[in-house]
């Protein structure tokens, strides 16, 4: 009988996570755990506090602040006492300290307990960022080395605790609480840390191979990377793939398909549950990593009870893609004549009548890919002329001048020369005007081509 739990009159799901202290007092109230003449007492030592914080705020001058500036030393203040009123495990043991201890004496333990989790969470960002997964994606080390860093060159605990500054654009997977302040930090870096964790199982050269089957242009996306990697490892393991590489095939997703289809929710995640277990003994990962994984399951089984039922299975288990190996086209828009003889040589040009004898200068005196595309915009040329031109050109060197010269938005007009668009319309119609076949091969065209060196 010594293992019951005493029962609390304050329900801890009824507190918030953010305004702790506040949330406190009012369940409280409510609970008639605090007296109105109680909760009078509690408010004032409060403002009293606050008088203090105002004093040291203005350097020892009493006089008034800014409405703003003294409800954010008051937030503050909230969230300090709620802080160190979080470590006890009972909320009605949290009131008992509250009726007993003054504001002052919880203020200055949440100012300890705050002191210490800044020292105890910078510890713990060094730690992440000596052990970064190497990847690509900007996001990730933007948020996660320097996003970090200047929470704690910003972050003042005596007068704006409950400030983040920081808009930590890297989400990690688990939903994170509604927390304020440092808590938040320590908690988003926690999950960064196992999250971390998981991918440094893998190689960094296996990670970005299966980020560009989630899309070739990640580097540029802003996602979580984790829940892939951890998709994928699940995948290997339940179609009997090689986990340490995370390269399934095309089969494994229709293994995934029979496997699943059919499932509920619940017996997807027992499924994902075993294939962890089997995950964790075979990679060793200790029981926090475990629970983490664990704790990201239902997500994932959500996703994939949903991707069943629309066929994207394989939006859920990423299959990896090699760009490297995809073939490349490399055309080089070749040297520039100097300036002088490229002005003699464009008015040679403008002043001929007569199409034939501009394209017999032009086949004469340009001899690079980048004089012909000055030359197309600057000789003021009719847009049948310009297509006269382009077709005497070589695939490669459309696909080239295509690649550089896309045709624009209505709005991206705007910044553009008139002879610029033109150029554009032209190549389009040169393209349109081929037959389906070799329309077909020039975009295959544009899409290997790898540089173009101007």
């Amino acid at each position: 009988m010594g293992n019951i739990e005493k029962i609390s009159k304050v329900k801890g799901e009824t507190l918030s996570s953010e305004h702790y202290f506040q949330s406190l007092l009012e369940q409280a109230y409510m609970s008639g755990m605090l007296s109105d003449i109680q909760l009078e007492k509690i408010q004032f030592d409060c403002l009293s506090l606050l008088a203090k914080q105002t004093e040291r705020y203005n350097n020892g001058d009493s006089s008034s602040i800014r409405v703003e500036a003294a409800q954010n030393l008051l937030d503050s203040i909230m969230f300090t006492i709620g802080v160190w009123l979080k470590t006890y495990h009972n909320p009605d043991e949290a009131v008992a300290t509250v009726q007993k201890d003054g504001m002052y004496a919880l203020y200055q333990n949440g100012r300890e307990r705050i002191d210490r989790l800044i020292k105890s969470t910078k510890i713990l960002h060094s730690s992440i960022v000596g052990n970064l997964v190497q990847t690509e994606n900007v996001f990730y080390r933007s948020t996660i080395v320097d996003g970090i860093k200047g929470f704690f060159k910003l972050y003042y605990p005596e007068f704006a605790a409950q400030e983040i500054h920081i808009t930590a654009d890297y989400l990690v997977h688990h939903p994170m609480e509604r927390l304020l302040g440092i808590e938040f930090i320590q908690k988003y870096l926690e999950c960064i840390y196992y999250e971390n964790l998981f991918c440094a199982q893998f190689s960094a050269e296996d990670v970005h191979h299966l980020l560009c089957g989630y899309d070739e242009h990640y580097e540029q996306l802003l996602f979580n990377i984790y829940e892939p990697v951890l998709s994928a490892a699940i995948g290997c393991i339940l179609s009997s793939r090689d986990v340490h590489r995370l390269e399934m095939a095309p089969s494994s997703i229709k293994i995934l398909c029979d496997l699943f289809c059919g499932k509920t929710r619940t017996e997807i995640l027992k499924i994902l549950m075993e294939a962890v277990g089997q995950l964790s003994e075979l990679m060793d990962l200790t029981e926090p990593l475990k629970r983490y994984l664990s704790g990201s399951l239902p997500q994932i089984a959500a996703a994939i009870e949903n991707a069943v039922l629309l066929q994207t299975l394989d939006r859920v288990f990423i299959l990896p893609k090699y760009p490297e190996n995809n073939p490349k086209l490399i055309v080089s828009f070749g040297e520039k004549m100097d300036d002088e003889k490229y002005r003699k040589v464009l008015e040679e040009i403008m002043q001929c009548r007569y199409l034939a004898d501009k394209k017999a200068l032009i086949k004469s005196e340009i001899h690079s890919l980048a004089d012909l595309e000055d030359i197309l915009l600057d000789a003021e040329l009719y847009k049948e002329e310009t297509l006269d031109i382009l077709s005497e050109l070589s695939p490669a060197e459309i696909a080239a001048l295509v690649k550089k010269h896309p045709l624009p938005s209505a709005l991206d007009r705007y910044g553009l020369r008139e002879s610029q668009i033109t150029l554009c319309e032209c190549l389009q119609k040169y393209l349109a005007a081929l037959p389906a076949k070799q329309q077909d091969l020039m975009k295959q065209a544009v899409a290997m081509l790898d540089s173009t060196e101007v």
